[in-house]
C-alpha cells in the first residue's frame, strides 16, 4: 500500500513539474528575460483563454534592445511580423505594412494595449505566436497576438499576449 501511494505521489509530482514548465504556459518564457528587472507580471488564464502582461524597467538607457528582444522571442517561437516606431496618438491601421489583412490583431492592439500606454515614444513589435486568439463569437481569429512595446530610450519594455476566446 505504501509503495502504491509513493508511486501515485511520484507520478503526480512529475505531472505538476512537467505541466508547470514555462514553455507550456502561454508566453511563460518571458519570465526568464531580464528576471531582475521585471516590475510587474499579470496573467489571467482560464479554460477558454487568457492574457499575459509583463513590464520591465531599468535605470540605464538601452538596457532593452530591438536585437535582443527579437532574438529572445524568436528562440521561443514568437516570429516577428511587423514593427514600427510611433506615438500613441499617431497610431493608425495604415502604418502597419504586414497586418493590413489582419484587422483582428489591430483591434486587439487598439482596444487592449494602446489605452494602457503612458509613454509617448515607443516601438511596437507584433509577433506571430503558437497560440490562437479567437474573437468571442468565433468570427475572427489570429496567431498574430504577441506584442512588445519598447520605449525609445530602451529603459522600459512591456509584453502582451492574448490567446483563446
Amino acid at each position: 500500500m505504501k509503495r502504491t501511494i509513493k508511486h501515485v505521489l511520484t507520478i503526480f509530482s512529475l505531472t505538476v513539474l512537467v505541466t508547470s514548465c514555462n514553455k507550456n504556459v502561454p508566453a511563460g518564457f518571458w519570465t526568464n528575460f531580464h528576471k531582475d528587472l521585471i516590475l510587474t507580471k499579470n496573467s489571467d488564464q482560464g479554460p477558454w483563454g487568457g492574457h499575459r502582461e509583463m513590464n520591465w524597467k531599468s535605470k540605464s538607457n538601452n538596457t532593452f534592445t530591438d536585437k535582443e528582444l527579437i532574438e529572445f522571442a524568436d528562440k521561443n517561437d514568437w516570429k516577428l511580423i511587423d514593427s514600427i516606431t510611433f506615438s500613441a496618438d499617431t497610431l493608425t491601421k495604415d502604418i502597419f505594412s504586414k497586418l493590413r489583412n489582419d484587422d483582428y490583431s489591430l483591434d486587439i492592439l487598439n482596444e487592449s494595449i494602446l489605452p494602457k500606454l503612458k509613454i509617448t515614444d515607443n516601438k511596437i513589435f507584433i509577433f506571430k505566436t503558437t497560440w490562437l486568439k479567437v474573437e468571442p463569437g468565433n468570427t475572427r481569429e489570429t496567431f498574430e497576438n504577441g506584442f512588445a512595446i519598447l520605449s525609445s530610450d530602451g529603459t522600459e519594455l512591456k509584453i502582451y499576449h492574448f490567446w483563446g476566446e
